[in-house]
């Protein structure tokens, strides 16, 4: 079905028309066109596709009695979706005005809203209006939810995961892991000296140098990877299906790219290194997220002491590299 023309003010809403019957579709065009874009499925099948194409959907106008899927299997796929945006979305069945076990059904199976055939046009749009409304306040609320979620679990300043999330994350693997007999590996490391850096230019200097760190982080990782800001200038790295030699060629890396990172400041150039500690699931056996990283923390103690500028990955000191 055609959509109507958008206007300035940004694209009409959105609503989904289930109907095989094309009298009647042609009859909720005429009578919704003016407010609203429609689009058009003559099954449960076609609908289910786009719903999934079209995220954006704020409404769905049902019939019951369809070929292939009917609107009663149609609402509980719906409702029955991992996806809020389908447990939520709006629902306005059609049925004759005697179909009491249909209304009923639908009701039943998550329907929000029927309208009786022959439809009313003014009937029709108020209750389709009312649950516009409903719709997009749900809508609001859900993005905000997502928006607090995020806040809480990232770094405000590098916009990496924070302690909270890696905790969250790290549980999470290290359970995987062992049920799965998987490996599991933990970078930790620190910035030298930077308290220094932060006394001697300044700490928006000192903020430039942390967000170096997280870019070439995000850089060196994969997806799968999490990557947070767990101190002041302290950062770790979760990797799944990493061993302790896996962990320790990228810990090399990490160290190598923020030593050869050079940041101007003024007429100075700044230099910065940082000192890295390892734990691996299957050298350390270590019981909790917390045990891991305090057996990389032990070693990152050890590389500073060592000398800084190096990694650790046992608890004698030694580095595969130097």
């Amino acid at each position: 079905m055609t959509n109507k023309t958008a206007k300035k003010s940004g694209p009409l809403p959105l609503i989904l028309l289930v109907e095989d019957s094309h009298t009647t579709t042609a009859l909720l065009s005429k009578y919704l066109g003016s407010h609203y874009r429609l689009l058009h499925a003559e099954d449960g099948v076609e609908a289910w596709r786009i719903l999934e194409e079209h995220p954006e959907i704020d409404l769905l106008l049902t019939d019951i009695n369809m070929p292939n899927m009917t609107g009663h299997q149609l609402l509980v796929k719906i409702r029955k979706s991992e996806e809020p945006h389908f447990q939520n979305l709006p629902v306005i069945v059609m049925t004759t005005a005697e179909d009491n076990v249909d209304r009923n059904l639908a009701f039943l199976n998550g329907a929000n809203d029927f309208i009786t055939k022959p439809i009313d046009e003014m009937e029709l749009l108020a209750r389709v209006n009312v649950h516009h409304k409903l719709s997009r306040t749900i809508r609001e609320l859900e993005e905000s939810q997502r928006a607090l979620a995020e806040l809480a679990t990232t770094d405000p300043l590098t916009k990496l995961k924070n302690r909270r999330a890696f905790f969250d994350n790290g549980a999470k693997y290290l359970s995987l892991s062992k049920r799965f007999e998987s490996d599991l590996s933990v970078i930790l490391l620190d910035v030298d000296f930077f308290k220094k850096i932060n006394d001697t230019y300044g700490h928006q200097v000192g903020d430039e140098a942390l967000l170096m760190v997280a870019r070439i982080l995000i850089e060196l990782t994969r997806d799968v990877d999490t990557v947070a800001r767990i101190g002041g200038e302290e950062f770790a790295v979760l990797l799944p299906d990493t061993n302790r030699l896996g962990s320790a060629v990228l810990a090399e890396r990490i160290r190598a790219a923020i030593e050869k990172e050079q940041h101007v400041v003024g007429d100075k150039i700044v230099s910065m290194t940082v000192s890295i500690g390892i734990a691996s699931l299957r050298t350390d056996a270590p019981d909790s997220v917390d045990q891991m990283l305090n057996v990389a923390d032990t070693r990152l103690y050890l590389a500073k002491k060592s000398g800084r500028n190096r990694i650790c990955v046992n608890d004698e000191g030694k580095t595969s590299f130097a």
